[in-house]
């Protein structure tokens, strides 16, 4: 064996005068998507985590030292995970956790959307992961972080110190009930406080922080973005010394790694579309590990071909929900468009409206069209799989209590959106219960023009009971006023509402009532 050993000191000693390459892998948002096809879209995307599985097989076929690393929003998305969730379906575990662990990440950082199925469903999860789960900012009750807020992983005797952080706005979009306590802080004040300590007392070479957040400012010209605060890791990149990766997530975006001043940043798109690869060569100087050269690259999967280990692994939960979203749940007598849906009445959001009030026993109900672009319905059978695309979030019906001026500046929040067709989304709500009119050649604050109930003004000082989805009751999307709102109650999962009502009436006839309107140019 001494010559074995000799053989495997001189390598090292070798590495040690020449430098060494880290590669650094990257995934974020992959919200449960492990199987090419996807359930939802009955359609194969080129996404999902069976196809990075092959890329990451590929890279560590070069023989080099790799890390894979994933920034959150992973167990929330698919319904897979839902399903599973709810004992419907599966039974062997969450299925993305069970894939990455096939896969062998090293570490992930939690999303805001780890919370949407309570504590106790995230704390199942986090103990089926071979990989730890971190964030420096999500706090406890005792101001300490709830989870590891760093790791420190040893790789060809390279200390690489791995941070993680979140989008500081979860409380504004989960329902206290699903927090148990826990507060989110400013990710720069946060990344100012562990950094440090990963330089100093852990003796890190390289730096990487995993943030579920993006950037509030473009990182190619520095414009700042309309933003709510969500997201900072523009600023954690650039006001926090001693970072060398700054690893993003949660917008969804496809960010090519760009150079911050010191630090690296980038973002890999979302449900395993794309794979991040940096390449980091550190060289020895006075005695310790000094990053010489960066590169970095993003690897589009759409023609990488799935891993066959992890498909195999996921089939029976594939077919399994597969069967589960064919299910008829009732019969539609007329088409329902969805053209237009943010600028006049719809029949299917009357329908959620209508659901939202019978089953809160509210007098007024706000929603809004989730999906960016949806499908018509046709008239015939309405399926689970229409019903879920219809309404895709875990969101839970909440009542609140609330005056006339809570609702018009609602209102206004909304016309707001309708007057930005770049915001155009899920924050453009719709209110049942009241007529009303909104134009946009007004200044904004000014837009709601009429605002009545049974044929009278709504006063300011009126107080109703108004019915939301969970999101929105908490401020998300930039309804604060909700937030401020007196809560009455909580109820159920939105979508299995819908799902049920449409089971017990069997045949839906949906027409939009048409209580709402625009008038003039934004």
């Amino acid at each position: 064996m001494r010559p074995l050993r000799l053989a495997a000191g001189i390598l090292l000693c070798a590495a040690r005068l020449s430098g060494v390459t880290l590669t650094i892998l990257h995934t974020s948002d992959l919200h449960g998507h492990v199987h090419p096809h996807d359930a939802l879209a009955d359609a194969d995307r080129g996404e999902g985590l069976a196809r990075v599985a092959t890329a990451v097989a590929a890279v560590r076929a070069e023989g080099g030292a790799v890390l894979l690393l994933d920034s959150g929003d992973t167990i929330e998305g698919a319904p897979e995970q839902a399903l599973v969730f709810a004992g419907r379906i599966g039974g062997g575990g969450d299925p993305i956790v069970g894939a990455m662990n096939r896969v062998g990440y090293d570490a992930m950082a939690v999303g805001n959307h780890e919370f949407d199925f309570g504590l106790e469903r995230l704390e199942a999860s986090r103990k089926e992961a071979r990989f730890p789960w971190l964030s420096a900012n999500a706090l406890g009750p005792d101001g300490e972080p709830a989870f590891a807020p760093y790791i420190v992983k040893e790789v060809a005797g390279v200390r690489v110190g791995i941070l993680g952080l979140v989008t500081p706005h979860v409380a504004n979009w989960e329902s206290p009930s699903l927090l148990g306590g826990l507060r989110f802080g400013d990710s720069v004040e946060a990344a100012r406080k562990w950094v440090p300590v990963l330089r100093g007392k852990e003796r890190c070479d390289l730096v990487v922080v995993l943030a579920h957040e993006g950037f509030e400012k473009d990182p190619r010209t520095g414009r700042e973005r309309r933003d709510s605060g969500e997201n900072q890791s523009y600023a954690v990149a650039t006001e926090v010394e001693g970072i060398d990766l700054v690893l993003s997530g949660h917008a969804h975006a496809i960010v090519p790694p760009t150079r911050l001043g010191k630090t690296w940043v980038s973002q890999p798109g979302r449900f395993g579309n794309t794979l991040t690869r940096f390449d980091v060569t550190l060289s020895p100087a006075d005695g310790k590990w000094s990053v010489t050269s960066v590169s970095g690259r993003n690897l589009r999967m759409r023609r990488v071909p799935p891993d066959a280990g992890i498909v195999a692994s996921i089939a029976r939960v594939e077919a399994e929900t597969m069967a589960a979203l064919a299910e008829e749940l009732a019969v539609v007598d007329s088409p329902v468009s969805f053209r237009g849906t943010r600028r006049e009445d719809n029949a299917a959001l009357d329908w959620l409206q209508a659901v939202q009030m019978r089953d809160s026993g509210a007098d007024l109900s706000f929603a809004s069209l989730l999906p960016a672009e949806l499908p018509a319905w046709a008239a015939g059978p309405l399926t689970l799989r229409q019903v879920w695309a219809f309404y895709p979030y875990e969101n839970g019906l909440v009542t609140v209590e609330a005056t006339g001026r809570q609702v018009r500046a609602a209102l206004e929040r909304a016309a707001g959106c309708l007057g930005r067709p770049e915001e155009f989304g899920r924050n453009c709500d719709a209110l049942e219960g009241a007529e009303y009119a909104v134009d946009l050649s007004l200044p904004e604050g000014r837009r709601v023009v009429s605002l009545k109930r049974g044929g009278r003004d709504v006063a300011d000082g009126e107080v109703f009971r108004v019915a939301l989805n969970s999101y929105r009751a908490s401020g998300g999307g930039g309804y604060p006023m909700w937030k401020s709102a007196k809560r009455i109650a909580q109820k159920g999962n939105l979508r299995d509402l819908l799902a049920a009502d449409a089971r017990a009436r069997k045949r839906l006839l949906l027409a939009a009532d048409g209580n709402w309107k625009v008038i003039g140019a934004p």
